[in-house]
């Protein structure tokens, strides 16, 4: 018996040494950016927790899963994983402009999160290279603003809707009471230049360039709005985006309604709250987030600033803009792709479709689809192609607009929608 024993473990040793090494933690990565890029979330998900646990001092594992967690809405475990990230950059002893890029990245986390207290010494160290500009001007109106968004008022409040086709409510700055559109579609909440005098916006400053719902840079400034209600909800001094007022006007690809809003609320406030747009109720309720059941909800990546959702076509399973600022559902070259028969599905048609230079722009389209997304369904639905910016990290197959959302009672909370048919 003992003579067999020791075969046995003279033939494991021999295996593990000859044995193949497996995959370096750097090859592992580029396994999650390759599902990450295919939308496979939960296979990167898996990737990189396994890489954390077992290289815990591992510079990029601790970087992508701040990223995959910003990605998932949980913001304070971003912030913690960027943090990790930060420390084993010292401690590996990397270049200090390295560190500093990486502490440029933990002060976005901060500053989207609502921690503006802590985020000023993090912003400006990475204020360098192509982050330059927004990063100090991001630090900068920190400064300005309150230690942590803590909004105050009722635990809830219901305000209703303004007549039109895009849903608007009436918010408030000091004495000044202005309709603001609900644009899921939009990063940071933004007004045009001319509402922002008109609204007392304070120490605007320039800020770079920011993506806007359509994929398209903006240049940009940032300032303080002082004082400012949604609803019946007190949040103080909160920063916005300022943008030309001609930008607004091109934000909806489609044309949308005639009346263009001059602000809109965007992901950094909606997300403060649970939301619920009622079409049957022609109302928007805003109240504290206490999340939704996973098996009413769907869970929603935060990609690039936009709020996707997982939506189900013919079984394949294609992300989404979830866009309450878009009069028109769409479809990208990348969802055309990803369909089911692929770019054979298309037929040609022609839109009148908004740009820069207001041309007319001729289109494909895909027609009878079904869509399935939370508790609806979608039938014989044309979606048109049109053109947007490319994805960087995560996958945009198309956009679902107010066309349809507007059948939809939709609600937002902690990164999870629920989307219900009302008659």
């Amino acid at each position: 018996m003992s003579r067999f024993l020791a075969a046995a473990a003279a033939l494991l040793l021999a295996a593990c040494v000859t044995r193949r090494p497996g995959p370096t933690p750097e090859a592992q990565l580029d396994g999650a950016v390759a599902a990450l890029q295919e939308g496979r979330i939960e296979q990167a998900q898996e990737i990189v927790a396994a890489l954390r646990e077992r290289y815990p001092t591992h510079v990029a594992a601790a970087q992508w899963s701040s990223l995959l967690a910003e990605l998932l809405w949980r913001d304070d475990e971003a912030i913690r994983e960027q943090t990790a990230a930060v420390r084993n950059a010292r401690a590996a002893g990397l270049e200090a402009t390295e560190v500093q890029s990486l502490r440029g990245r933990l002060g976005d986390l901060l500053f989207q999160a609502g921690r503006w207290g802590e985020c000023p010494g993090p912003l400006l160290a990475g204020a360098f290279g192509a982050d330059s500009e927004r990063r100090r001007a991001f630090g900068t109106i920190a400064y300005g603003l309150p230690f942590v968004r803590k909004p105050a008022g009722p635990l809830l409040t219901e305000q209703r809707l303004l007549p039109g086709d895009t849903p608007e409510f009436l918010c408030g700055a000091g004495d000044r009471v202005r309709p603001f559109a609900i644009d899921t579609g939009t990063s940071m909440t933004t007004v045009s230049h001319s509402f922002a005098g008109e609204l007392g916006v304070l120490a605007p400053q320039p800020a770079g360039e920011a993506i806007d719902a359509a994929g398209r840079r903006l240049t940009v400034e940032v300032g303080s709005l002082p004082r400012f209600t949604v609803g019946d909800i007190e949040l103080g001094t909160t920063p916005v985006l300022l943008v030309d007022d001609e930008v607004l006007r091109l934000r909806d690809l489609f044309g949308g309604p005639e009346r263009v809003p001059r602000g809109v609320l965007g992901l950094d406030l909606l997300a403060v709250f649970r939301f619920t747009i009622d079409p049957e109720r022609g109302s928007v309720v805003l109240e504290l987030p206490r999340g939704l059941p996973e098996s009413e909800s769907v869970q929603c990546v935060r990609a690039e600033g936009r709020c996707l959702v997982p939506l189900f076509v013919e079984g394949a399973r294609l992300w989404f803009v979830l866009d309450t600022g878009a009069s028109h559902s769409s479809l990208t070259a990348a969802g055309v792709d990803a369909l089911p028969g692929g770019a054979g599905r298309t037929v040609p048609s022609f839109r009148r479709v908004r740009t820069v230079g207001g041309g007319l722009v001729a289109v494909r389209e895909v027609r009878d689809l079904v869509l399935r997304c939370s508790e609806v369904r979608f039938q014989g639905v044309t979606l048109p192609v049109v053109p947007r910016g490319a994805a960087t990290v995560f996958p945009v197959h198309g956009v679902l607009g107010i066309d349809l959302l507007g059948r939809c009672r939709v609600t937002l909370d902690r990164g999870r929608a629920r989307l219900q048919a009302v008659p």
